[in-house]
């Protein structure tokens, strides 16, 4: 019986040890959650502008102010305004209660209007004959530019060099070698017997010699990103091709040019870019002439603001332009959305 006692004893001394744990971390338990609601209350009361997190914002908003000042006044403040200004006949002159508002009426026109229909077909062949240009010689020469082991920098710094020399200077420099009668053009080929050319003067070759002169401007700034890119294609591709028994074009069709379609993408839409808002080579060599044979959208889209002061109309033909840019961008990260070897 002495033994029973002492393990009846022992367990109700164990029970009871436990029962004073539970009751202890109950009570902790609670006077956490008291300690933690109290906390929580104490913040609640202090104000939002009081809190460390809005503070670190704060700091954060104070250093991107300046650029997000300069954002909303030289570029969101132009565009809305641009856009409100579609819908308006306004000269200029005056304020913004002088316009008049008319609608649909500046897009209608557009539809309908041949000079601006001349200029976007004339803004549409430059930039087919531009890009194309670009890609097939600056994608030829890149490849070209690649083999050459001794002097790669020198070859590369020669072709690249035209790319930083000032457009409108270049335009004045080419004017003269386009001149009818003393032009360098002209002198060379009266030199081999040929007829003197009216480049900037004949409606046939004043848009395709202003085409000239853009692609000698810009073919090596094309060529070293197509460089850029061909470099970072593994060797080791090209390694396995050649063991596979593929020829340098069956290389080409199945290695460079599959994981170029990143560089493709990036060259196409900046040239486009690029060309489709041509203005400076027009303006400073043929002013749209001959006949309106070089006349481009952001030319007439300049001349009818500034020298018709129809601001309105002016800018119907920017957001025709921004239209058709948009739409162009849009579809080639469509058409070069994937990339990749392909098989040979």
């Amino acid at each position: 019986m002495g033994r029973e006692d002492d393990g009846a004893v022992r367990f109700l001394l164990i029970q009871k040890e436990r029962s004073n744990k539970i009751a202890c971390m109950t009570t902790y338990k609670q006077s956490e959650l008291k300690l933690t609601e109290r906390i929580l209350a104490t913040e609640g009361r202090h104000r939002f502008w009081q809190k460390a997190a809005f503070k670190q914002g704060l700091t954060g908003w104070f250093f991107a102010a300046p650029i997000l000042l300069y954002f909303a006044v030289f570029v969101f403040g132009p565009i809305i305004a641009s856009i409100t200004l579609v819908f308006f006949d306004w000269n200029g002159f005056g304020d913004l209660s002088s316009a008049q508002f008319v609608g649909l009426a500046n897009l209608k026109e557009l539809a309908v209007d041949p000079r601006f229909l001349g200029a976007y077909r004339n803004t549409l062949i430059y930039t087919a004959v531009v890009v194309s240009s670009n890609i097939v010689l600056g994608l030829a020469l890149a490849l070209a530019v690649n083999k050459v082991v001794q002097g790669a920098g020198f070859v590369r710094a020669v072709y690249f060099f035209p790319v930083i020399l000032p457009l409108t200077a270049m335009s004045l420099l080419w004017g003269l070698l386009y001149q009818p009668a003393y032009g360098l053009y002209n002198q060379i080929l009266g030199m081999v017997g040929l007829p003197p050319v009216l480049w900037l003067h004949s409606t046939q070759t004043a848009l395709l010699s202003i085409c000239l002169m853009i692609v000698w401007k810009e073919l090596g700034w094309y060529m070293v990103i197509f460089l850029a890119g061909i470099k970072a294609i593994p060797e080791e591709y090209y390694e396995a091709a050649r063991i596979d028994g593929a020829g340098a074009w069956q290389q080409f069709r199945g290695v460079t040019l599959p994981l170029l379609r990143p560089t493709l993408l990036f060259v196409i839409v900046v040239s486009a870019i690029n060309s489709l808002q041509v203005f400076s080579p027009i303006h400073m060599m043929t002013k749209g002439d001959p006949v309106n044979a070089t006349n481009t959208v952001v030319y007439w889209m300049y001349r009818t603001a500034f020298y018709h002061l129809r601001f309105g109309y002016g800018t119907s033909m920017a957001a025709a332009l921004f239209i058709a840019i948009l739409i162009f961008t849009l579809v080639q990260f469509r058409f070069f959305r994937e990339g990749g070897v392909t098989s040979y």
